[in-house]
């Protein structure tokens, strides 16, 4: 199999930024990123080689970047320097911000352009993001992506004579809609007017009052570093609001906490209705809920599995928003950018891998799997159960989306547990009363700043001393 050589972008009749165009019995070998490889063909790689048959596929799983201790960030940067993939697989933006500034993918407006590739189709808000993180160009493009909703309870709220919630409501009219439920009753049996999936709050350095500060601060779109990165700013009156609507949302009982939910011990193995069980939106043990489409699969499997439950009636409405930008949110995420590596001797061959996992042909494909997944062509949004998905679809993405991935990808991966260790201490703090919020948040700034002052300067120590071992030339 011949590997494709000076497959550039030119000059020629294609047009400035065109790149040359792959011969049809032209072969080509080409090096993908992807988690691992029987994935890679089942989603995409079966796919594209039925296509183009003169194309083989090589597959560069990045399960190595994961792992305890590790800096995914920094091991995706050595994996690529040692495989020198031709598409590269991006799961997180801060990776994929920091490449594109650098200048290691190739820019894919021209490409596009010359190509007359669609993106008119997909949704706005997707490219749009793709592009802000490029600082306004396109240098990858997503087939789908990640985003939440408010899920409800219908027949909570009807019992309850509790009006529904509707689209574009801030956090504080739903934590308000929230408190209108009653608060009696033991703790694991009540039902309460919000709360989260037991899989992704409480225990450890995590406990629930950070995690409802630090979600209100983000659908806020507060910073809690200064625009150099290097001062920690949580003693704002955003901030200050932020605690406060958690702290009191706490307080009145409205809130479910996941520590008072039924607890399993994973060591003696669990049922499928056990998991179930214990997911307290899918048990019908509170009213509201911000997720993503995995819990519209939840939902439907509970109906299977919990048969002789009553299955909940649910139906979704926007994420809660920013009153000051009500019509975006950064709700919406994207955990599968590919791009061509800008130095990769098989540019054409990689660009055409990319183009076609984004293509038109391939949404539709894909919309028949039900997978799961939210299709960047708006053309194949499907209903679920007869409820419409818009929700999903319908904000624009805030401004503040980019920022907030450039913020988390200048600190340390290990200043985060501080940020979890230090803010669950002082919120927590809050809520029994100790403090007040203004103390809080000043023993945050001042606890975090050390933080962020000491794991920036292990970060540089270790760098040198990795660079000082790597052998010279």
């Amino acid at each position: 199999m011949l590997m494709l050589s000076g497959c550039t972008l030119g000059q020629g009749k294609e047009g400035a930024g065109a790149l040359k165009p792959l011969g049809k019995d032209e072969k080509a070998v080409i090096k993908v990123m992807y988690y691992e490889k029987s994935s890679l063909f089942q989603q995409y790689g079966a796919l594209f080689m039925a296509k183009y048959p003169n194309v083989d596929i090589e597959v560069v799983s990045t399960q190595s970047i994961y792992g305890r201790d590790k800096d995914p960030v920094k091991a995706f940067e050595e994996l690529v320097e040692a495989e020198k993939p031709d598409v590269l697989y991006f799961e997180s933006p801060n990776a994929f911000v920091k490449w594109a500034g650098e200048g290691k993918l190739l820019p894919l407006d021209d490409v596009i352009q010359a190509d007359k590739f669609d993106i008119e189709n997909m949704l706005p808000a997707v490219t749009e993001t793709l592009r802000a993180q490029g600082g306004g160009k396109l240098y990858g493009l997503s087939p789908s992506f990640y985003s939440s909703a408010l899920f409800y309870n219908k027949g909570l709220f009807e019992k309850h004579g509790v009006p529904l919630p509707k689209d574009g409501m801030s956090w504080a009219e739903v934590l308000e809609l929230a408190k209108r439920f009653p608060t009696d009753g033991q703790s694991e049996e009540r039902v309460y007017g919000y709360g989260e999936n037991n899989s992704f709050m409480g225990g450890g350095d995590d406990p629930m009052g950070f995690r409802y500060f630090t979600m209100i601060g983000h659908t806020q779109g507060l910073s809690y570093l200064d625009p150099k990165r290097e001062k920690v700013t949580l003693q704002t009156e955003g901030w200050k609001q932020a605690l406060q609507l958690a702290v009191d949302g706490i307080q009145s009982g409205a809130l479910y906490d996941p520590a008072k939910g039924p607890q399993i011990d994973f060591s003696k193995g669990v049922s499928r209705e056990e998991m179930l069980e214990r997911n307290p939106f899918v048990s019908g043990r509170i009213a509201m809920t911000v997720e993503g489409t995995y819990l519209i699969s939840e939902l439907e499997r509970a109906k299977d599995i919990r048969k002789d439950k009553e299955p909940v009636n649910w139906d979704i409405v926007t994420v809660p928003v920013d009153p000051q930008n009500p019509g975006t949110s950064n709700a919406l995420s994207i955990s599968e950018v590919f791009s061509v590596r800008s130095d990769s001797p098989n540019a054409r061959a990689a660009w055409e891998f990319v183009k076609y996992i984004n293509s038109e042909e391939m949404a539709r494909v894909k919309s028949k799997m039900d997978e799961g997944r939210l299709l960047s062509r708006t053309a194949y949004v499907k209903d679920k159960d007869g409820r419409s998905l818009e929700p999903f679809y319908k904000l624009g993405v805030s401004e503040k989306v980019t920022e907030q991935a450039t913020e988390a990808a200048a600190v340390p991966m290990s200043f985060y547990s501080e940020f979890s260790r230090i803010g669950g201490q002082e919120v927590g703090a809050v809520v029994d009363g100790k403090k007040t919020a203004d103390e809080a948040l000043a023993a945050m700034q001042n606890g975090l700043q050390e933080a962020l002052t000491r794991t920036k300067q292990e970060e540089a120590a270790k760098e040198q001393q990795e660079a000082a071992s790597k052998p010279a030339g």
